[in-house]
């Protein structure tokens, strides 16, 4: 596959990936949280397709839905292992397409989850190489994942020291923010890191506006675990606020 262009590589996924298995392999991380035993048949199916196809496109799916699976482990150690098995799996179909925007944005997300189970100083040594990855699904596809990078980068980016220490850079992270905001402003994950960003700013009065926003949202059940942090956190500003 080595001489394809990104339009050979594109019409090969459509053929691989068809509408139907692509909202299957949704459903399966969607659901993750409430039906692991799905979760864990739709990873089969898959390393099976992307064993007989070597389609670049199926196996960063792969990685996308191990994940998913990581993401629900409770045991740390096993969590880290697969988190690591992620980012292993990206690299297989990174080394065939470099360009494949799902295996850049889930190694991007495998090595910041890896970042947060490290020491300090070995999450800083981790976070250029998830920015890099971070800023080339942009320059591919900002929407993706629901403007995922841009909402990655706006959190690293506040949530990092500044220079000398880190690259933290508040200006960055609002305008990364805004952009996750244009794009979805129903998103609450965005929402959430946004209106955090406001607190930390001194716009308090704008930040609880944006968290009452979240608190009144209706989150369906099966998403319950994918956005609780994020809850957590318009309840914390709330309580902040004084509301």
């Amino acid at each position: 596959m080595g001489s394809m262009s990104h339009a050979d590589f594109a019409q090969a996924a459509n053929e691989y990936l068809p509408d139907t298995y692509q909202q299957k392999i949704d459903q399966a991380v969607q659901r993750n949280a409430i039906d692991r035993p799905a979760l864990f048949a739709t990873i089969t199916w898959i390393k099976q397709l992307a064993e007989s196809t070597q389609a670049p496109k199926v196996i960063a799916e792969l990685a996308r839905l191990q994940c998913a699976n990581a993401e629900v482990e409770a045991e740390r150690t096993k969590r880290i292992e697969l988190y690591r098995g992620c980012i292993e799996t990206t690299d297989r179909a990174l080394a065939i397409h470099s360009d494949e925007i799902v295996a850049i944005y889930w190694k991007a997300v495998a090595i910041g989850k890896l970042s947060e189970e490290s020491g300090v100083l070995n999450a800083l040594r981790l976070m250029r190489p998830m920015e890099k990855l971070f800023l080339r699904v942009i320059e591919l596809d900002e929407q993706y994942d629901n403007a995922g990078a841009h909402k990655a980068l706006g959190r690293i980016y506040h949530k990092l020291p500044q220079f000398p220490i880190s690259f933290g850079d508040k200006n960055k992270a609002l305008f990364h923010l805004k952009n996750a905001l244009k794009l979805f402003p129903n998103d609450i994950i965005a929402r959430a890191f946004y209106a955090e960003l406001l607190f930390d700013l001194g716009k308090k009065q704008e930040a609880y506006r944006h968290a009452k926003y979240i608190l009144d949202f209706p989150v369906e059940e099966e998403n319950r675990f994918r956005y609780r942090r994020f809850i957590d956190i318009a309840r914390h500003l709330s309580e902040k606020a004084g509301a």
